[in-house]
């Protein structure tokens, strides 16, 4: 059976949802860098969401299975109404989930939705190369590398290099 998913806006209360998909730290600082604290609380994901109460270039997004529960988010970040492109960020999908499309799938709506209905020519996100999953997800999607950070961050004693991936829209 084909899982579809729908896209809403985030709430609040989908931060119970977040913080239980981030058991260790290094999982998270692959989500997040060092935007938030391990370990990620409900209190930190509710401030997260408050923030875009006052951005109105940058809204958060939570994919929802058919009987309504949180399975993944994302945020669609600094809007650029005039060089029409826009950042994806903070893109995750439930751990239990995996490997089963629904990352493809999540991105692929979050495309749509930048293209569609905001307009935009270009999306763009980062991934980290010791992310082969995420990123191999976006190619799937149509996104490229644009560039690449060797220093990108340092966690630990490791140094996580960052690719800076693209989609851009096609001429219709």
């Amino acid at each position: 059976m084909k899982r579809t998913l729908r896209l809403r806006p985030s709430k609040k209360e989908d931060g119970r949802y977040l913080v239980s998909w981030f058991d260790n730290e290094y999982m998270m600082r692959l989500w997040c860098r060092d935007r938030f604290t391990f370990p990620l609380t409900e209190e930190q994901i509710k401030e997260y969401y408050e923030g875009f109460e006052h951005d109105l270039l940058s809204w958060g997004f939570t994919a929802i299975d058919e009987e309504g529960t949180p399975v993944g988010s994302f945020s669609m970040l600094r809007a650029d109404y005039e060089a029409e492109r826009i950042h994806m960020g903070y893109i995750v999908v439930d751990p239990n989930l995996r490997g089963k499309g629904l990352g493809y799938e999540m991105v692929s709506l979050a495309v749509r939705y930048g293209v569609e209905i905001l307009g935009m020519k270009k999306l763009t996100l980062k991934v980290f190369d010791n992310n082969p999953g995420a990123k191999r997800c976006y190619e799937k999607v149509g996104f490229t590398v644009e560039s690449a950070e060797e220093k990108g961050f340092l966690f630990q004693n490791e140094m996580w290099k960052v690719y800076h991936m693209a989609y851009v829209a096609k001429n219709e």
